[in-house]
């Protein structure tokens, strides 16, 4: 808590992309901002409770660089990833791989029209078992929660209690890639469609100050079949939902990783460093920022604000 303003961090979906937020808390560290609260999607979700149960960057990358390694999920991704050629002669080359790609390709799309899920719950439980070690939310040393969606109802779900690895697993449980969680009436999944940068769980947890981290959505603009135009109409409804949420935190980054695809866990690295790079650039409007938030006068806009039912603490520059 920086002279008591709790900063809070939003970590937002992303697949390999969201390795981004691991240069974020480098940065921040570098700079002496820790956060009191964290609320992560997906993959945001994952390296959030890394750093919720031990706030330490370098120990965070420690332990992402085990997921990424981990053999059953560089299997289970892999699939996911166009090779990509350079010259002729590689492409003459590389023309059976090329072959074999796009027949696995097209055994994904018909395996996805054919049944509710293309992987077993243990190909993602497993890699998140042998990688966070904290069991449960009580063993975090700050509070953390992990957002998913329910398929039945459109609302979210929070998770801040109980078994660590059953949250992580619910947040990033992918819709047609992993079985949902089905729970009391609910089934649930990866949160990152309409909640992929989890503002609002940030505020929930007590946030005077979020820095939402905003990981670029997969884009496609290829479209050669019907099927390509709802996915990509889809994607800008969600986009449009997310700037949205994104305008009520108080400062967003936006790391450059849309190059990256998002199942390629090969490019770690680069995500970090661009998410270091995001965060150094944006490092004397968030000093402004939180310095402004401090000022006698904004505590006492606030406190008038709140007394005519409004509320000035959320959105960036205010």
């Amino acid at each position: 808590m920086i002279n008591g303003l709790k900063i809070g961090l939003a970590l937002g979906s992303g697949g390999s992309r969201g390795l981004a937020h691991a240069g974020v808390l480098d940065a921040l560290e570098e700079a002496g901002i820790r956060a009191d609260c964290v609320a992560g999607t997906s993959m945001g979700a994952i390296i959030g409770a890394l750093y919720a149960q031990n706030p330490d960057p370098a120990w965070v990358w420690e332990r992402v660089n085990l997921y990424v390694n981990d053999e059953t999920c560089a299997s289970t991704w892999a699939a996911y990833v166009p090779r990509e050629t350079d010259s002729e002669e590689e492409q003459r080359q590389s023309r059976l791989a090329s072959i074999f790609d796009f027949m696995q390709r097209k055994m994904i799309a018909v395996k996805t029209v054919t049944r509710p899920w293309l992987q077993d719950a243990e190909h993602l439980r497993g890699p998140l078992t042998r990688v966070v070690t904290a069991e449960s939310f009580a063993d975090l040393q700050i509070p953390f929660a992990a957002v998913a969606l329910d398929l039945i109802s459109g609302e979210p779900v929070i998770y801040d209690e109980g078994p660590l690895i059953d949250a992580l697993y619910a947040s990033s449980a992918i819709p047609a890639i992993f079985p949902p969680v089905e729970r009391d009436g609910m089934v649930i999944c990866d949160g990152g469609g309409p909640f992929r940068v989890p503002v609002e769980a940030c505020r929930a947890m007590g946030a005077d100050f979020v820095i939402a981290v905003d990981i670029a959505a997969f884009e496609d603009t290829k479209f050669a079949t019907g099927l390509d135009l709802i996915l990509r109409s889809n994607t800008i409804a969600r986009q449009r939902l997310n700037e949205f949420v994104c305008r009520q935190a108080d400062l967003v980054l936006s790391p450059d990783v849309s190059e990256f695809h998002w199942a390629n866990f090969q490019v770690a690295d680069a995500c970090r460093a661009r998410g270091y790079t995001a965060t150094r650039s944006a490092l004397p409007e968030l000093r402004r920022l939180i310095r402004t938030r401090r000022s006698l006068g904004y505590r006492l806009r606030r406190a008038m604000a709140r007394r005519c039912g409004c509320d000035v603490s959320a959105g960036p520059g205010s």
